[in-house]
């Protein structure tokens, strides 16, 4: 394979969640200049028109990265430029935190809350042992706090800022304020995947957002009268989230009813997704080996739900992924940055969807009809995407949590 294939092949799989992201991107804390040369329109407009064929570019792509397996390269190589560490990571730690607790209630300023003076939108401190810090939760409460209400996980993508994507830019108040539910968005995750590392990362510190999640922050939640818990519970994501999300519930039924992935790619031993869950991580400046241990261990096959997806039997799921067709109304949020911000997105869409089929295949083969799948069509990995699929895909979960 020559240098050009790498780089191409690197650009439209990683460039979206690589670079400092923009807001067109699945998580974006601060904006980034554009060259804006004649280079970048002549790209841009490649671009465009190569998106204009998602079957062809699909194909591409898969036929691409088994080229790069063929010849013996474990994965796609991030050269320096697609390369961002999150400023104040690896976060500091506190071995002396043995016992699970909520620190602090925090109200979010207003301009974030469901209506002007409420204060329904919060940010909880909660006290990890198994994280070793206080972790950073932000909590949206139910409508009516007299109504027993569930709750519902929703999981942020590749950088998973402090500031969370869904209670920002993603709008949740927008679609769920009204709503009696508990909304949960854990914060500060970036590159995680929302797993249990098997050991501390010099970039990313320790991640074990499993245990986190399901044996610490749940209980705690659950016992707070003020959120009213009705029993059931939800998780949701985008992209890097979709991945955890969909992994979390399919691993404890016992724990979620109701599961959605939108844009996210689950399985991370197929020849896509190896290169995703690597790219992700490593964008971030960690070691994926520090994750899961080298390719092909017990924990990466744990966390291939396309292997086997029997924890999403009895439970409702919705899936949603575009093609990776570039549209007109995407072309605004790019604004002037480079061409491969735009590569990248199209490129990258077009890898979940794939993705995405072959978790409806799987289910399928076993039997499984119940899931709700939007193949939406045109659309690349960006907000405008994603803001369209909440609505829905909380209509298709929300008999299962009352």
């Amino acid at each position: 394979m020559t240098r050009n294939h790498r780089l191409l092949l690197t650009v439209a799989l990683s460039t979206a969640i690589a670079l400092p992201a923009t807001p067109a991107l699945a998580q974006s804390d601060s904006g980034t200049s554009s060259p804006g040369g004649s280079a970048d329109s002549l790209g841009r407009d490649l671009v465009v028109h190569s998106s204009q064929n998602p079957t062809s570019s699909g194909s591409s792509i898969d036929a691409t990265l088994s080229s790069l397996r063929a010849i013996g390269s474990s994965q796609v190589p991030l050269s320096d430029p697609l390369l961002s560490s999150n400023e104040g990571y690896p976060l500091p730690t506190d071995p002396t935190i043995t016992q699970a607790r909520i620190v602090a209630k925090e109200v979010e300023a207003d301009n974030l809350q469901v209506n002007p003076g409420e204060d329904r939108v919060q940010r909880w401190i909660v006290a990890s042992p198994s994280m070793q810090r206080h972790v950073s939760v932000e909590i949206m409460k139910p409508a009516d706090p007299a109504a027993p209400a569930p709750m519902l996980y929703l999981l942020d993508g590749v950088d998973a800022p402090k500031l969370s994507g869904w209670i920002g830019i993603g709008g949740a108040q927008k679609v769920l304020g009204d709503e009696n539910v508990t909304v949960v968005v854990p914060t500060q995750a970036p590159g995680s995947w929302y797993s249990d590392w098997n050991k501390p990362d010099p970039a990313l510190g320790v991640n074990m957002w499993e245990t986190f999640l399901t044996t610490e922050l749940a209980p705690l939640l659950e016992a707070e009268s003020e959120l009213n818990f009705n029993g059931h519970r939800g998780i949701g994501g985008l992209s890097m989230g979709a991945s955890g999300a969909v992994h979390l519930a399919n691993a404890n039924p016992e724990l979620f009813d109701a599961a959605i992935g939108i844009s996210g790619c689950y399985s991370p031993t197929s020849t896509i997704g190896r290169q995703i869950t690597s790219i992700v991580t490593e964008s971030r400046g960690g070691d994926v080996d520090n994750m899961w241990g080298e390719f092909g261990s017990e924990a990466w096959v744990a966390h291939d739900t396309v292997r086997n997806p029997e924890g999403l039997r009895d439970m409702a799921v919705y899936l949603s992924a575009a093609n990776g067709t570039v549209t007109d109304q995407d072309l605004p949020s790019y604004g002037g940055d480079p061409f491969f911000n735009l590569a990248a997105g199209s490129g990258l869409e077009r890898g979940v969807l794939t993705c995405t089929e072959d978790l409806e295949r799987a289910m399928v083969d076993r039997g499984m009809t119940h899931q709700v799948i939007n193949y939406k069509g045109d659309g690349v990995h960006n907000w405008r995407n994603f803001n369209e699929e909440l609505a829905p895909a909380w209509e298709t979960i929300r008999p299962a949590l009352y």
